[in-house]
């Protein structure tokens, strides 16, 4: 297996925190070193030192002195900043190019174009995330040589967004530029442009000057297909503390001319949306740090927010439904906002009452009760976050919510009304920590061939595509292997109840678990 030998990369240093979007940047030295490609499971990183190191495992594409797309796996060890890269599969092909193309991360798609000896790449549309570092796969690097020491060069320049908060969890952030400019998809690259700075085709090269140095556009040209929108995603949510979290997103240089919109959405599916007007400017090898700001996820104590199809301000069925009187009630930046003189402990009867275009709603955590009928007929909804200081929800609450999919019941919710959520044809998972809960609780599933699901805690209990708890229409019940308990009163009623399978791992049924089950 023939072995090639890697220089260290080089340091990349990370751009001070500054109160200005448009602070001065802080260039990045270029690796000066085999650049690396991997797969789902390697990793490129920087370490405490915020300098470039290796990850043991990570892959490269190897394009050596032919058309053929070999992957190379870096030897050393994770944290080493020199070592060898091995091919992992492939074998040498006949020679047809006079020089060696090096990409990073690997991907099998990756191919020369056959005309310039460039590479058809791609920028991914969705990033991941890694603690003060850009994350996996993020970070294309390109590199050749007609021999086997390797600089590898960036392709991309950074955003760092610097995050604050209060124990909300980041799910995913979506940035966007506000003239539509394009940041991630098929992109051509012309290994040979010293600058990797974007160009409006092929063709297009770098101008020499009058001393023979190559100017500073034609490397980075985009495919037809227009992607407007790159995705971080966060994985199982990054907590946010009155301290800033930094989360780094690759971007090919550019100018976004009208600004950025960043949309933060939380893991309890709260979106809040931030949009700056300035230009930005985005320089590859470079990090433009933006000023930090908090990222606020969760309504105050004396605030719901909303969402409305029509982008207008939903006015309460019963204003006087809140138990405090309404100060302001504004819709900006696709959020609505009704602000209170004093802090909301109930979602009173009929406080939405057919408040059609209503979309979504998150509901403060000084709310402990949701009354009769106080979403009732309300359409649109599709989106509902209830805290965990909820303990009842009246009866016929989300009655005829035709458009909600999903729900999650908090553990902290001791009673359901009857029909809470009848009438709900869209509804397709709920999830339910607390079994004990679910004594006269109705819901009416879609109808669907595959099984829909009930999740308590974190394990589904699957059941038949039509489903009325404390109804006729559960048939079947098969519980998990991982489920330990079932609670008291958990499918009382459930007279339709034809099959149900329990596994071993049940070690508990409560009472009248399955009365009248008949």
């Amino acid at each position: 297996m023939k072995k090639f030998s890697i220089f260290a990369l080089a340091a990349m240093l990370f751009a001070a925190c500054t109160t200005d979007q448009t602070a001065d940047m802080q260039p990045i030295d270029a690796p000066e070193t085999l650049t690396v490609s991997f797969e789902e499971d390697t990793r490129i990183q920087l370490n405490e030192a915020q300098k470039t190191v290796w990850t043991e495992g990570d892959l490269v594409s190897v394009f050596y002195k032919s058309y053929d797309n070999l992957k190379f796996k870096f030897d050393g060890k994770t944290g080493d900043r020199t070592g060898t890269l091995s091919m992992v599969n492939g074998e040498l092909g006949t020679q047809t190019m006079d020089h060696t193309i090096v990409v990073y991360p690997y991907r099998a798609d990756y191919r020369v174009s056959l005309d310039s000896g460039g590479i058809d790449a791609v920028l991914p549309a969705t990033q991941h995330y890694a603690k003060d570092s850009y994350g996996i796969g993020n970070n294309l690097m390109v590199a050749q040589s007609e021999f086997t020491n390797f600089s590898l060069r960036n392709t991309c320049g950074w955003l760092k967004l610097q995050l604050t908060g209060n124990g909300e969890k980041v799910k995913s952030i979506t940035l966007k530029g506000n003239n539509n400019e394009q940041v991630a998809g098929l992109v051509y690259i012309n290994t040979a442009d010293a600058a990797l700075t974007l160009a409006t085709t092929v063709g297009d090269v770098p101008a020499e000057d009058e001393n023979g140095v190559g100017g500073t556009g034609g490397g980075l040209v985009f495919d037809n297909t227009i992607l407007t929108e790159v995705t971080l995603d966060c994985g199982n949510g990054v907590e946010l503390g009155a301290g800033a979290t930094a989360f780094y997103i690759a971007l090919p240089p550019q100018m976004f001319e009208k600004g950025l919109t960043v949309n933060i959405i939380d893991t309890k599916g709260v979106t809040m949306t931030k949009t700056t007007d300035n230009s930005l400017v985005i320089e590859r090898n470079t990090i433009q740090p933006m000023a930090a700001f908090e990222a606020k996820l969760s309504p105050a104590n004396n605030e719901i927010w909303y969402t409305s199809s029509d982008g207008k301000i939903v006015t309460p069925h019963r204003t006087s439904a809140f138990g405090v009187s309404i100060k302001s009630n504004t819709y900006e930046n696709g959020k609505g906002v009704i602000t209170f003189n004093g802090n909301v402990t109930s979602i009173g009867n009929s406080a939405f009452y057919e408040c059609s275009s209503l979309t979504s709603v998150s509901i403060p955590d000084s709310v402990t009760s949701i009354g009769k009928y106080a979403f009732r007929g309300c359409s649109s909804l599709t989106n509902i976050t209830i805290p965990d200081s909820v303990t009842s929800i009246g009866e016929y609450a989300f009655y005829e919510c035709s458009s909600l999919t999903s729900i999650t019941i908090p553990d902290s919710v001791t009673s359901i009304g009857e029909y809470a959520f009848d009438g709900c044809s869209s509804l397709m998972s709920v999830h339910i920590t607390d079994l004990s809960a679910w004594c006269r609780i109705s819901f009416d599933m879609v109808d669907a061939e595959d099984k829909r699901y009930i999740y308590p805690g974190t394990t589904p209990l699957y059941y038949g595509a039509k489903l009325y708890l404390n109804g006729n229409a559960v048939t079947e019940l098969v519980v998990p292997d991982d489920v330990t308990e079932i609670k008291d009163v958990a499918f009382f009623g459930c007279a339709g109840l034809t099959s149900v399978t329990i596994p071993d791992s049940v070690t508990s049924i409560g009472v009248r678990a399955f009365n009248y089950c008949i």
